[in-house]
């Protein structure tokens, strides 16, 4: 019988050919993350150990051989078992027969656990990327907040995003940002965001190629194939993609003032 990879398993695949689209980003930028996202393999090599009083992985490795046994915890729900591949999370029972794909949500508190784990794997993707890394916009004064921000250059609301920079530099907001050329490696997206990390002035040329000007095509070693990766580990779907520093996405565009209060409120 034919079984449907769940959608976190399809993302796996899906960033297995990215990175193998032609030479685009192929630089000492994205050796990192193909390392870090490639299995190591070796022939006959044993089931990889579990936790203790963990259920048996048997049924699950077999049926979705990609999943890595070893994220396998346990929760704070009793007998359920935690397992994801990036950003998808699923539980699996104590007879390691069933796997429940969905939120764990605690009921008293009102909270999801899987998001809170969302937003810690979310942290560690980015994490990987030094402040060198990235093009950033910080404010004249005291930093408050931190926002990485995953964007495309001929994307409409992360235009809008930019040219409401100095309102968000107002209010303390550093940003930095990561590429994500929604349309792929090697389309003229991409091309112009390789263009902008190559050019000597990397914050006015974003600043131009956001206000649909032209940049000099430049190549040079770059992270963009890198980011653009990891914006498929973080689970993207779309751009502007906001992540505050604890790691908590916010999908789209939104304005400083309504930003600043939520950052307030959540304390970060």
């Amino acid at each position: 019988m034919n079984r449907r990879l769940p959608a976190g398993i399809l993302t796996v695949i899906v960033l297995s050919l990215a990175a193998g689209c032609g030479e685009a980003g192929q630089n000492k930028y994205t050796a990192k993350a193909e390392v870090e996202s490639t299995p190591k393999t070796e022939v006959e090599e044993p089931v990889a150990a579990t936790p203790d009083g963990a259920p048996s992985v048997e049924l699950l490795t077999a049926v979705y051989p990609s999943l890595d046994p070893e994220t396998l915890r346990e929760t704070a729900a009793s007998g359920l078992w935690e397992v994801n591949q990036g950003t998808a999370y699923g539980y699996l029972t104590p007879d390691g027969r069933y796997l429940i794909q969905g939120d764990l949500v605690d009921l008293q508190t009102g909270e999801s656990l899987t998001e809170q784990r969302r937003n810690e794997s979310r942290k560690s993707v980015v994490d990987q990327f030094d402040a060198d890394q990235m093009i950033s916009f910080a404010p004249k004064g005291e930093t408050k907040h931190d926002l990485y921000i995953f964007t495309d250059v001929d994307c409409g609301y992360c235009r809008k995003l930019h040219r409401e920079l100095d309102d968000y530099l107002a209010k303390g907001i550093a940003i930095h940002y990561l590429f994500y050329p929604r349309s792929g490696p090697g389309s003229a997206s991409f091309k112009t965001a390789e263009s902008v990390w190559c050019a000597d002035d990397r914050q006015a040329a974003l600043t131009r190629a956001k206000a649909n000007q032209s940049v000099e095509p430049k190549q040079c070693d770059n992270p963009i194939m890198a980011q653009y990766m990891a914006g498929q580990q973080v689970g993207l779907r779309g751009t502007p993609m906001i992540l505050l520093a604890d790691g908590t996405a916010i999908n789209g565009y939104m304005p400083a003032a309504r930003l600043e209060e939520r950052l307030k409120a959540e304390g970060l």
